[in-house]
């Protein structure tokens, strides 16, 4: 599988943002208690992560993916290595 280009991303994100906003408007207008919107927001977006990871590419909507190998279990990161500083020549 190739991977998820960076505007991908962007749109992803992007569409999850417009939802977020559409929602928060509509429960503001309908006078919801501010506390209630405020706590409801993390769950629709899991909820919005996970409906993009059904209909398009499990890589892009990664917040709640495991991007998974070929055998299924979740992929391991390796660590970064710090370079190696090289001493000078000596005269």
């Amino acid at each position: 599988m190739s991977k998820p280009s960076v505007n991908q991303f962007h749109a992803n994100a992007a569409a999850s943002g417009g939802v977020l906003g559409i929602i928060t408007y509509l429960l503001m207008k309908i006078d919801a208690d501010p506390a209630l919107v405020s706590m409801a927001l993390p769950l629709i977006a899991a909820v919005l992560s996970w409906v993009s990871t059904k209909i398009g590419d499990p890589e892009v909507a990664s917040f709640i993916g495991t991007n998974a190998a070929d055998d299924g279990k979740p992929v391991k990161v390796a660590a970064k290595k710090k370079p190696v500083k090289k001493a000078a020549p000596k005269k």
